[in-house]
């Protein structure tokens, strides 16, 4: 296990891991800016689009609030300059979860009508999810597959005035009594993007309350469809994951192979790599080649969806190298021959470090494009076999041109992944009842979800690690998703090893188990099998998911997404630690709704708290309040 003890403030420490830092000093050797350097250029950066009170929607502006202004030339003011501003983000992020979705459903269709590489990876789930879409459970695999995909393609589609299918099926009913009270259900997630982009066009929706309200939409439409439904597709197409041992960080990339990295938040094309890897005829040419085999390696969400079914549909993932902030690292270890770039968090970075050295870069999906990379392999599920032999053979071409200038970091550590409700309930005997049992019994204090992704204003991973840190020292189990994820992994926290780290009471538990103090639940968009696991402890316990000693947090949020599933989270009534300071702050009114009067609402709350051991704290202390107010 390492550990990086130098703070983010450092001249020469950005990362809190040390194969990061290692990398960095190799790159500025080497003359090569990257990321660490960018920021630093940047800074000091714009005051106004931090407090989120700078708008460009029309040919007045920009416009920006002042002492000296305190409205747009419109007339618009702080208050609905913010939230505008924010109904946008939130309109991306839900765009890209429907995006990834509807992939999946073509993508299950496909497969039912035999035009894939893949089969059904769980079929009961596939039956039981069926049944409660009120489809024939009893009719072939092929029949329901494909009536299910089309129900998917459907409730995408359907206007904003016909309440969500998913939602009324899944949510709790406590929740949703509380949405409609507030008039916040919404319908079909393309529709809600449709009217969110229209309302925050110049002057059509210029009333903060009804645009805040209008962000919880899209939140729940995205936490019902692009989280829970994409997950749920997802397990159906590839599989549920099951626990897996696999190993995390630089140091897992093997000099002698040909190396290829999957590397965004889609794994259809990396599965199908994966299944081509196995052919006798692909490995045959990487030993002509000078390799000894060929490894397929996973970079943020991708790679953690190909380590959590690495027992299953991933067979033969290599590991997992880091999250989105050390793209251009792995790359300038000059031992990566190949990376797959599919829908989310290619920065242009990337072709900057990979012109210096052979490393091809190669897009994978329609919608990803980058300057000066030409070679693109987008991604139809009907060709998708043939697509991954031609990467394969892209990658085995690009290791020919591999130079001798190759650097990897020492670190890596152990990490166990595929956690989830039916793994859990598989590990506790079949029952929810025993991690009830040790919430009650206060062995468990409580749980926190940490979440999302990482940035350069915090320093990668410092705060999302001090915050785990804190939460297993003081017995709160954590669960991880997206970028935390590989924070966990690569500082060892999802090793069961970690258990030395926590309180005597979680040392125990986990120890009982053999389970790791952080459970690692995969990709950001399995924050929606938090979100299913929250409303099975709600419903065991008979309590709305707002009364739990329950909290989340994105210590270190980056993106549009993220801040789709920060709302939701506060929607579905949980205390949600978010960080950095996210663009509201030039609302007063926004500001104080977020933070405190919107808990009246729904339950929930942001907590903006940028020192995560206070962070922590202030968690800590809203779930022992959930404790004693639930009498446990």
């Amino acid at each position: 296990m390492s550990s990086c003890q130098t703070c983010p403030s450092s001249d020469t420490c950005y990362s809190a891991h040390n194969s990061t830092n290692d990398m960095y000093e190799r790159t500025t050797k080497l003359g090569i800016p990257t990321i660490f350097d960018r920021w630093e250029a940047q800074q000091p950066q714009c005051g106004f689009g931090m407090q989120g009170i700078c708008c460009q929607l029309c040919s007045h502006g920009p416009c920006r609030i002042t002492q000296k202004a305190d409205r747009g030339i419109c007339g618009a003011t702080a208050d609905t300059i913010v939230a505008r501003n924010l109904v946008r983000l939130t309109s991306h992020g839900a765009a890209a979860y429907s995006h990834h979705l509807e992939e999946l459903a073509k993508t299950l269709k496909a497969t039912a009508q035999g035009k894939t590489p893949f089969k059904i990876g769980d079929e009961k789930k596939l039956r039981d999810i069926a049944a409660v879409v009120g489809l024939d459970a009893t009719k072939s695999t092929a029949d329901l597959a494909i009536a299910l995909a089309d129900i998917i393609l459907s409730e995408l589609r359907k206007g904003s005035e016909e309440p969500l299918a998913l939602l009324d099926l899944f949510a709790p009913p406590t929740r949703k009594e509380a949405w409609e009270k507030l008039g916040v259900i919404p319908g079909g997630v393309l529709s809600e993007i449709r009217d969110a982009l229209t309302k925050t066009m110049s002057n059509i929706d210029t009333d903060p309350i009804d645009l805040l309200l209008t962000a919880v939409r899209l939140s729940i439409a995205t936490g019902y469809m692009g989280l829970v439904g994409t997950t749920t597709l997802q397990d159906i197409l590839l599989g549920t994951p099951s626990l897996t041992n696999s190993e995390a960080d630089l140091g897992v990339i093997d000099p002698a192979t040909v190396n290829i990295v999957a590397h965004g938040h889609v794994p259809l094309v990396a599965t199908a790599v994966l299944q081509a890897i196995q052919d006798p005829e692909l490995n045959k040419l990487a030993r002509q080649a000078g390799a000894e085999g060929i490894k397929v390696y996973g970079s943020m969400c991708t790679g953690q969806e190909l380590m959590q079914r690495s027992a299953g549909s991933a067979r033969g993932f290599a590991g997992q190298l880091s999250n989105w902030l050390s793209q251009e690292y792995y790359v300038a270890t000059g031992a990566v021959d190949l990376v797959m770039m599919d829908m989310n968090c290619s920065i242009p970075g990337l072709k900057t470090v990979a012109d210096h050295f052979h490393t091809k870069l190669v897009s994978v999906d329609r919608i990803l494009r980058m300057e000066g990379v030409e070679d693109h392999v987008d991604y139809e599920p009907e060709k998708v076999a043939e697509q991954a032999r031609q990467l394969v053979k892209m990658a085995i071409d690009t290791y020919k041109k591999r130079g001798q200038n190759i650097y990897i970091p020492e670190y890596k550590a152990k990490a166990v992944a595929g956690f989830g409700v039916e793994t859990i309930v598989r590990a506790l005997g079949g029952s929810l009842d025993p991690l009830l049992d040790a919430v009650k019994a206060n062995q468990i204090r409580g749980i926190a979800a940490v979440v999302g992704c990482t940035n350069n204003r915090n320093g990668q991973d410092f705060k999302g690690l001090a915050i785990m840190r804190e939460f297993i020292k003081h017995n709160v189990l954590v669960i991880a998703a997206g970028c935390m994820s590989s924070a966990a992994e690569i500082e060892g926290l999802t090793d069961p090893a970690a258990a030395e780290l926590c309180g005597d009471s979680l040392k125990d538990v986990c120890k009982a188990l053999g389970i790791p103090p952080v459970l690692n639940f995969g990709s950001c968009v399995d924050i929606g099998r938090i979100g299913v696991a929250v409303t099975e402890i709600a419903g065991a316990l008979g309590v709305d998911p707002s009364q739990l000693p329950v909290v989340a947090s994105a210590p270190e949020y980056l993106e549009q997404k993220a801040v789709a599933d920060g709302i939701f989270a506060v929607s579905f009534g949980l205390l949600t630690h978010i960080g950095p300071v996210p663009p509201v702050t030039g609302s007063e009114l926004v500001t104080k709704i977020l933070t405190d009067d919107i808990a009246q609402l729904l339950g929930g709350k942001v907590l903006v708290q940028e020192d995560p051991v206070k962070a922590a704290e202030e968690m800590i202390a809203h779930i022992d309040a959930k404790r004693s107010s639930l009498g446990i």
